[in-house]
C-alpha cells in the first residue's frame, strides 16, 4: 500500500513526505480539486456537513484496459502523514477503484476523464484535518499519477479577518497585512501558544505559506494574531487571462490557433513585464473546463498546445515559473519558463485543455522557495488577493491535528 511505503521511507530515516496538489506523470492533463457540483471553489468541506471534494482528471492517449486505484492518506497541519492509522480517520478500504467517467469525445487527443468524489458509500471521513488523495495504476502504488490535497473542517472556533495595505512597514505601496483574530469559545484551549497551530496563505500558493504564528494578545477566548511581520506579503497584480473554447476562432487575450499535426496550438497575445497596476476580473488563479456548443465538458472539450511568452530582459539569480491551478501552483520543469535569446522571451509550451485559465508569471531567487511577482507582474497595493486561514488544534492528549477553523477572505467568486 502507498501509506506502508511512506512509513518505509520514514523508519529509513528519510524527510517526510509533505503533501501537497501536484501531478506526477507526464500523461495526467487537467487536474481539478474542488467541491463536487461547484464551478470555483476552495478544495475544502466539513465533516459531516453533506458536501463531498471532487478530484477529477484526464489521462491522456490512454492505454486500454489500463486501471486506477486511490488511497486516502491523512495529514497534520504541515501537510505530513499523521500518526493515525487508515481505519482511526476512515471507514472503507485503502486502494478502492477510482470511477471511470467515460472517454473523450470528438477531440483531437484522446483521453479518459477521471472522477473521485470523497466521502462517498465506500469512503467515509471520521476526522478533520488536511487529506491527500493519491491516484496510480491499480496494484503500483509507488508509480503515483498525482496526488490532491484537501481540507475537511469543523468549524469550532470564530475567525475574523482582514488585509489591509496600511501595514507596519509601508503604507499603500507595494505590500498587504493580514490581521485577524481566533475566538476558541467552542475549544478548551489552556495553552494557545502549544496547542494551537495557525498558517496563513496567499491565493491558494504552498509558497506564500506561513506557519509557527503565535497570538500577539490574548483576551479571554479570543486570540489576536496583529502586526506580525511574518504576515506582510507581497501584493502582487491582478492575475492574466485567457479563455480558449473553440479552435474555430481565437478567444479572450489568444493571437492565433494553428493546427500542426497532430495538435492544435494555441499562441497567447504578446505580452511583457508590467509596471503598473491592471485591473481585472480575475479569479486568484483558478481555471475550469468549457468549450462552446457541447454538452458535457468534461468529455468534449480539447486538449492543445498552449504557447506562452513573456518579452522581458533574462532575470539574473533564478528561474521564471508559471503559477496558478492549472500547474498545481508548483514550482517544477512543467511550470518553468526557458529563455530564448533570440527572441528576447521567456517561453513555455503546456498542453492544456480548453476552458477559462488565470496565470501569472512568478519570479523564485536561487536557494528560495517563495516567488516573486514584482520582477515580472509588478506589485501593487490595490490588488485584490485572496488570503486563508486555517487553525488547527491538538491538546496534550490528542494524536492529530484537528482543523477546528478556516476563512479565506477577499478574492472574487464568480
Amino acid at each position: 500500500m502507498a501509506a506502508m511505503l511512506v512509513w518505509a521511507m520514514a523508519a529509513a530515516g528519510q524527510p517526510a513526505k509533505v503533501y501537497e496538489t501536484a501531478v506526477h506523470a507526464n500523461r495526467v492533463g487537467m487536474l481539478s480539486v474542488k467541491v463536487a457540483g461547484e464551478r470555483l471553489s476552495e478544495p475544502y468541506i466539513e465533516l459531516d456537513g453533506g458536501r463531498q471534494i471532487e478530484v477529477a482528471f484526464d489521462v491522456l492517449h490512454p492505454e486500454p484496459g489500463e486501471r486506477y486505484a486511490y488511497s486516502v492518506v491523512h495529514c497534520e497541519a504541515d501537510g505530513r502523514r499523521s500518526a493515525l492509522s487508515t481505519i482511526e480517520y476512515m471507514d472503507g478500504f485503502d486502494g478502492e477503484e477510482v470511477e471511470a467517467v467515460g472517454p473523450s469525445f470528438n477531440t483531437t487527443v484522446p483521453y479518459m476523464h477521471y472522477r473521485v468524489r470523497l466521502p462517498n458509500e465506500r469512503v467515509r471521513l471520521k476526522v478533520s484535518g488536511n487529506y491527500a488523495v493519491v491516484v496510480y495504476p491499480e496494484g503500483r502504488p509507488e508509480e503515483a499519477l498525482l496526488t490532491a490535497r484537501f481540507s475537511v473542517g469543523e468549524g469550532a472556533v470564530e475567525i475574523s479577518a482582514e488585509a489591509t495595505s496600511n501595514t507596519d512597514v509601508a503604507l499603500n505601496r507595494d505590500v498587504q497585512q493580514v490581521n485577524f483574530s481566533v475566538d476558541t469559545k467552542g475549544l478548551t484551549v489552556r495553552f494557545p501558544q502549544r496547542e494551537l497551530k495557525v498558517f496563513v496563505e496567499q491565493n491558494g500558493r504552498p509558497d506564500t505559506r506561513v506557519g509557527g504564528l503565535l497570538p500577539t494578545s490574548i483576551g479571554g477566548s479570543r486570540l489576536g494574531y496583529e502586526h506580525d511581520r511574518r504576515l506582510i506579503f507581497e501584493a502582487g497584480n491582478e492575475y492574466r487571462r485567457f479563455e480558449c473554447l473553440t479552435y474555430r476562432y481565437a478567444g479572450m487575450n489568444v493571437e492565433r490557433i494553428v493546427f500542426h499535426n497532430p495538435y492544435y496550438h494555441v499562441d497567447l497575445q504578446p505580452s511583457g513585464v508590467r509596471r503598473m497596476y491592471v485591473y481585472d476580473e480575475d479569479q486568484d488563479g483558478r481555471c475550469f473546463t468549457s468549450c462552446s456548443g457541447c454538452g458535457d465538458p468534461e468529455r468534449e472539450a480539447d486538449y492543445g498546445l498552449v504557447h506562452f511568452s513573456l518579452s522581458s530582459e533574462r532575470l539574473a539569480g533564478g528561474a521564471l515559473y508559471l503559477v496558478g491551478d492549472a500547474v498545481q501552483n508548483r514550482f517544477d520543469e512543467r511550470s518553468r519558463m526557458a529563455y530564448n535569446e533570440v527572441s528576447g522571451c521567456y517561453e513555455k509550451a503546456l498542453m492544456m485543455k480548453q476552458g477559462y485559465y488565470n496565470y501569472a508569471y512568478v519570479f523564485v531567487p536561487e536557494g528560495e522557495v517563495r516567488g516573486r511577482m514584482a520582477p515580472t507582474e509588478g506589485s501593487f497595493y490595490e490588488t485584490e488577493n485572496e488570503y486563508t486561514v486555517s487553525v488547527y488544534y491538538r491538546p496534550a492528549s490528542g494524536r492529530y491535528d484537528r482543523l477546528v477553523g478556516r476563512l479565506t477572505i477577499g478574492g472574487r467568486k464568480e
